[in-house]
């Protein structure tokens, strides 16, 4: 996937959600979020996360808080497939923005009842696990920085 970055960005909000990550670029990784869109929903969506402090664990599944804002995005539509290729997904959102997080923090204890935690939740409680080894290298994420 490429993300374009304008070099102003309106924030959004704030969310809390599960990130599982597939690709990073400098201080940008791309990761699978699942979302709860409707109630038990499990909405597969990509996110990118800046994190320049080096918080994220590549080999887990993190859970954060960030300030929230949106990004233009080529690929979406390869990543996915490659992802589907390794891991079972009920339904992707589709779209040409992905969120993008910024000033994110670990959460030790997420509260489940967030639309971005509760996805994951839902998730597993259908496909029991994710095998993180299996996403590691599959997909690419390149930056293109708007002036």
């Amino acid at each position: 996937m490429k993300i374009k970055l304008k070099s102003l960005a309106k924030v959004v909000g704030e969310e809390e959600l599960a990130a599982i990550p597939l690709a990073e670029n400098e201080y940008f990784i791309e990761c699978l979020n699942f979302y709860e869109d409707v109630e038990g929903g499990r909405q597969a969506r990509l996110v990118v996360i800046v994190d320049k402090y080096g918080i994220i664990r590549q080999d887990q599944v993190n859970f954060i808080k960030g300030k929230k804002t949106f990004v233009d995005a080529i690929g979406i539509e390869g990543d996915f497939r490659k992802i589907q290729s390794v891991l079972k997904l009920d339904r992707i959102a589709r779209m040409f923005k992905v969120p993008l997080y910024f000033d994110v923090e670990i959460i030790e204890k997420p509260d489940v009842s967030k639309r971005g935690i509760k996805g994951f939740y839902n998730y597993l409680s259908v496909h029991k696990e994710i095998d993180m080894s299996k996403l590691k290298g599959l997909v690419s994420l390149s930056i293109e920085e708007l002036v």
